[in-house]
């Protein structure tokens, strides 16, 4: 497809794309920023309590450290299990709408077309 840009990016296919990284973007972020304010304002607000308690023998402290940790690990996995499954379809789509395929009249395969 040629066109002019603002046609582009008025295509279904590529708001729907748009929709799509917004919402993972934004739950992720969200939750991101939750997770580090809950980090800091238990280290602010009682680190008396962080450093003096423990649970099966390690600091609270610790273990608020290694939930950042393990927090930020599943904040990874989650984004490329969403990027795989929920954003990749719709790149797909996006696409296709973009540069449909043709067919090549002598095999029957698809094949982008090219244009300069």
């Amino acid at each position: 497809m040629s066109g002019r840009w603002i046609d582009i990016l008025g295509l279904p296919e590529l708001i729907e794309l748009r929709r799509r990284r917004r919402v993972v973007t934004a739950s992720l972020g969200g939750i991101a920023a939750a997770l580090f304010t809950t980090f800091l304002v238990g280290f602010a607000a009682f680190p008396q309590q962080l450093g003096d308690h423990d649970l099966l023998g390690v600091p609270l402290s610790l273990w608020m450290v290694f939930s950042q940790f393990v927090g930020t690990w599943v904040l990874v996995y989650s984004y490329f299990r969403a990027s795989r499954v929920y954003i990749a379809p719709a790149v797909d789509a996006a696409l296709a709408a973009i540069d449909p395929p043709t067919a090549t009249p002598s095999t029957g395969s698809t094949a982008r077309k090219v244009t300069s």
